[in-house]
């Protein structure tokens, strides 16, 4: 028994159990990574508005654009913790998390996501369900640069933890599919807790949710397809840039920081632009996102190497 206990223990480097006793082990330290990494970062950042004037602890707190980006330039609090668990913990080198040193392929990523997000707004653009209005001419260059910088943060956390850590430990004792769904599951919880999928009604939870696993596949296997997780890195951030800064739409229930680039007007909610939810919660995500999923397994065939990481 005491055996066992020490096993599932995250703070050793023990690998010598089943593969049972290795999840829930993994399981339990993204779970530490995330407590102690949100924790710091609740600390951080009332430490930063204090610093600043403001009364966070009393309900005074800083408001318009400033408010925004401090809690997503506080997610590299997160990206800190894991790599220091991966490199002091499981005693993992920076290549072995998937940080080789191809990181031109985060703009392969990012050019990814501005094709998948194009078709997507192609389909809704046929459908009626938006409507293209023009180009803004008053748009803020600060802040896409500071909007920019912010999902890169966000994104690359988000994908170091899920991809970079979790798949990438677990695909070594369990099977490849199993890891990539387990990892997947720990990208989508998060995001239930956090974003008001439900508001949206039922259908369209249910539609986020399958797009959300989908989503996750997709940088799972383009991660296993090119060998590091920059370009899962690129097409996350990417994705969450285009459509909540340059398209100044909703991003997993989360309004636009700011008016888009581009223009564009829902003009019916409806299963295409994914209602309240935003295109996430749309079957036209749902569409291209497995097209996409599709064509990567075409050219991840070829391959020799089916363990991804090398």
């Amino acid at each position: 028994m005491k055996t066992h206990v020490i096993n599932l223990l995250p703070f050793n480097n023990r690998t010598e159990m089943s593969g049972t006793e290795y999840v829930i082990k993994k399981v339990l330290a993204f779970v530490l990574i995330f407590f102690v990494a949100g924790v710091l970062g609740e600390a951080v950042v009332i430490g930063l508005y204090t610093g600043m004037g403001y009364d966070p602890l009393h309900g005074v707190m800083p408001e318009g654009q400033i408010a925004g980006l401090i809690p997503y330039y506080g997610y590299i609090l997160f990206t800190i913790i894991a790599l220091l668990y991966c490199r002091l913990i499981e005693k993992r080198s920076m290549q072995d998390v998937g940080l080789t040193k191809r990181g031109t392929d985060s703009l392969l990523g990012a050019l990814i996501a501005v094709a998948m997000l194009v078709l997507v707004v192609a389909i809704c653009l046929v459908t009626g369900s938006v409507s293209f209005l023009g180009i803004n001419r008053d748009v803020s260059m600060k802040g896409l640069l500071l909007w920019g910088l912010a999902f890169i943060i966000q994104g690359s956390e988000e994908e170091i933890l899920c991809r970079g850590f979790l798949m990438n430990t677990l695909k070594k004792k369990i099977s490849l599919p199993m890891a990539v769904f387990i990892s997947s599951t720990a990208f989508v919880v998060p995001h239930l807790i956090m974003t008001p999928i439900l508001d949206s009604g039922l259908l369209y939870a249910l539609i986020g949710i399958v797009n959300l696993y989908l989503i996750s596949v997709l940088f799972s296997v383009i991660v296993l397809w090119r060998g590091n997780i920059w370009i899962s890195c690129g097409l996350h951030a990417a994705w969450n840039y285009v459509l909540n800064i340059i398209l100044g739409l909703t991003v997993s229930g989360n309004d636009a920081k700011m008016d888009g680039v581009f223009l564009i007007r829902i003009n019916r909610l409806n299963i295409f632009n994914g209602s309240k939810y935003g295109f996430e919660a749309g079957i036209a995500t749902t569409v291209i996102t497995i097209i996409t999923i599709g064509v990567i397994l075409y050219k991840w065939k070829g391959r020799n190497d089916n363990n991804g990481i090398q």
